[in-house]
């Protein structure tokens, strides 16, 4: 089956590739959602854990509508001020109210256009963001939890991927509340916690999926 929905996740060099890991594969088995990678210029890059990538696409070939999902790993080069040149990009995705997630050190970007001023959000811990923003007036609306979801952003700190995945999953509700949350306890314990009273978890996860998005 076709799928009719498009999860962009920007692939660059020392990429923090774990981070989006249980995300992209829990949307790409069992939601409606494709997962395109794509970098700045299309050309290969290599993650933090060194694994070559080949994008599917170059950021000027990446055509959003408001259904997607930008998926924005960490990785030091965002503190390094190396990725600035996808700003224009994100702020045009933010105009078209896409939902945009973003980790660990991605988050500085949606800091540095002033996303983050007004509506709830994490990082990796309070005082992190000013140190590579200082304009950064976001830090009343700053929560210290693992990952947030608010207006169609979700944040999430760069040990939180696990909650990162979570919030992605039931901001477009692609289960259901007790699927999620046996799929949450599951990875968050290791394992050690598995509801066997029910057959909805067969391996990883469950069969009960939506497909009829509309966020």
């Amino acid at each position: 089956m076709e799928k009719k929905n498009v999860c962009y996740l920007f692939v660059f060099d020392s990429y923090a590739d774990w981070e989006p890991g249980l995300a992209i594969a829990g949307l790409n088995t069992y939601s409606d959602f494709e997962i395109k990678t794509f970098s700045f210029d299309g050309l290969p890059v290599r993650s933090l854990g060194n694994v070559p990538v080949q994008p599917d696409l170059a950021l000027r070939e990446v055509e959003v509508t408001a259904n997607d999902l930008l998926l924005l790993p960490g990785g030091p080069p965002w503190e390094e001020g190396k990725n600035d040149a996808i700003m224009p990009f994100v702020e045009e995705v933010h105009h078209k109210r896409c939902t945009i997630a973003a980790i660990c050190a991605a988050t500085t970007i949606l800091a540095k256009l002033g996303i983050l001023d007004e509506i709830e959000h994490t990082s990796n811990g309070a005082g992190y963001i000013e140190k590579y923003v200082p304009d950064y007036s976001g830090q009343a609306h700053f929560v210290n939890t693992p990952a947030v979801c608010d207006e169609r952003v979700i944040t999430a700190n760069g040990a939180g991927m696990i909650e990162f995945a979570y919030e992605i999953f039931n901001f477009i509700r692609m289960m259901s509340e007790d699927d999620l949350g046996d799929w949450f306890n599951l990875y968050k314990s290791g394992g050690m916690i598995y509801h066997a009273k029910s057959e909805r978890n067969k391996g990883i996860l469950c069969s009960n999926v939506r497909t009829d998005y509309n966020i």
